[in-house]
Parts: structure tokens; sequence; C-alpha cells
């Protein structure tokens, strides 16, 4: 009987080993490879960027939060969810006709991405939230749903989209040092100082390198990197009011029923055009 299910198992174990093997050499062998290929795809990231940081600037910097109505509408609407969101996904499903796993979307190592953003989600919390008071729950609340929606848009936009176009143009190791900068850089937009924007560098740097593993954003969302966001707002004192819980809700739906309707749609069409091609 041993020597049996050593018959049967042997094979077995050394093709997994194998596809193991050649799966880890060809993961390494793209990390490592650099490239010199700029596209429009870069470009157009770069301009959905500048606009965004412009849009940013206006809100909180023109506007300013004592008008809450057109700063949050373009904060939230325009800015998070329309070029945060929409577009990347519009642009790669639609015009390239390519998966959401080119921003990130994807199934691919989704368990492995999980349970990394848990550990590092754990490691973060008991760095920074398990080390002050928190505020009162009704107070808590909005603050923990902006962190959760700009932590959604921020992986999807950034590492997704700005970092993955890089990557695509000039290779995985220059693309995260570049998506780290224009992370940092973005906050400009809310006002943030020289210093602030360095810390958010290597802040960024940390999140990239995260991603890269998978290349899968549920490595940084919903477990990870909403954490240090929310520890950041609490110990700057920010506070506000229990109806902006609503807003950051709604902004939140929006995100995922755009992705989910935009997956919906790529689908129906690749099945409709297998149906056709059969016939």
């Amino acid at each position: 009987m041993t020597n049996f299910i050593y018959h049967v198992s042997n094979p077995i174990v050394g093709f997994m080993d194998k596809r193991l093997s050649d799966t880890i050499n060809s993961e390494l062998k793209e990390f490592i490879q650099f490239k010199w290929k700029p596209s429009a795809d870069l470009l157009i990231a770069i301009v959905s960027y500048l606009i965004l940081v412009g849009v940013l600037y206006v809100a909180f910097q023109i506007i300013t939060m004592e008008n809450v109505g057109p700063s949050f509408i373009l904060y939230g609407f325009v800015a998070m969810l329309f070029l945060g969101i929409i577009t990347p996904a519009v642009y790669v499903v639609f015009v390239k006709k390519q998966a959401l796993s080119e921003i990130g979307i994807s199934k691919k190592y989704w368990l492995l991405s999980i349970i990394l953003g848990i550990v590092l989600g754990v490691i973060t919390y008991f760095g920074t939230l398990a080390t002050i008071d928190l505020p009162p729950f009704m107070e808590l609340l909005p603050l923990a749903f902006m962190a959760v929606t700009v932590g959604l848009f921020e992986a999807i936009f950034f590492r997704g989209w700005i970092q993955l176009r890089f990557e695509n143009a000039f290779g995985a190791i220059p693309a995260i040092p570049i998506g780290a900068a224009f992370y940092a850089l973005y906050h400009v937009g809310y006002g943030m100082s020289g210093s602030e924007v360095l810390f958010l560098f290597f802040l960024g740097l940390t999140f990239a390198i995260a991603f890269r593993v998978t290349k899968n954003v549920l490595v940084l969302w919903p477990f990870y990197t909403w954490i240090g966001g929310l520890y950041t707002n609490i110990t700057e004192g920010q506070v506000l009011p229990f109806e902006a819980l609503y807003g950051f809700v709604i902004i939140l739906m929006f995100m995922i029923i755009s992705i989910v309707t935009i997956r919906y749609i790529q689908k129906r069409r690749r099945n409709n055009n297998k149906v056709y091609k059969e016939n």
C-alpha cells in the first residue's frame, strides 16, 4: 500500500513542484525586466493624474471645506469616483479591450492577497490604532468610512492604474518608486507640506511593494491601507459631522457598483462574441 501511494503521489508532487517553480521563475523574470516602452496608455494615465490633482486642489484649496457641498462633489464624485475608478476601468475594458486585472482587480492570487492584506493590516493596527484612545463611536464611524473609501480609490488608481502603466512602460522595479512618488505628490492637492509628502513617499513605497507581490488590490484593500489613514485622521484631530458618513457610503457603493457593472458588461460582451463566432 505504501509503495502504491508513493508511486501515485510522486509524479503529482513532482508536477506541482515544477509548476510552482515555473511560476516563480516566470514572475521573477517579469519583475526584474527593464523596458523602454512609453505609450499612449502611460500618457493618458499621467493626464488623468494631473487632472485629479487639479480637481483636489480646487476642492480643498480654492473652494475649501467651508463650502461642503461643492467641495465634496469635486472630491467624492469627480476625483475619487469618476477619475479614480470609472476612468481607469472604462479605458482598460472598453478602449483597450483588456481585463480588469490590468488595474489590479483580479481573481488571480486572491486568497494569497487577502491573507497578506490581513497580516499587514494586523501589524499596522497594533502599531497605530491600538496605541491611541479612539474617539466615540459616532465620531469614529464617518472617519472610518472616509478612510475605507479613500483606501479603495487609492489602491485602484495609484497601484492598479498609475503603477502598472509605468510597469508596462519601464518595468516593475522603476515603477515602484515612480508610483510612490506620484502617490506622495498627489497629496499636494490636499495642501500637505513637503515633510508630509516625503513621509508619504516612503509609505507609498510600502504600498507599492505590497501590491506588486500579487498585483491584486486585495493586498491593500479592505484590510490594510485604510487603517493607517484612519490613524492619521484621528491623531491630527480631524472631526467629521455624522452626516458625512452618508456621503462616503454613497461614494463607496457607487465605486463597487461601477466595478461590478463594468465587469458584467465585459463578461456579457465576451459571451456574445463567443456565441457569434460559434454560429
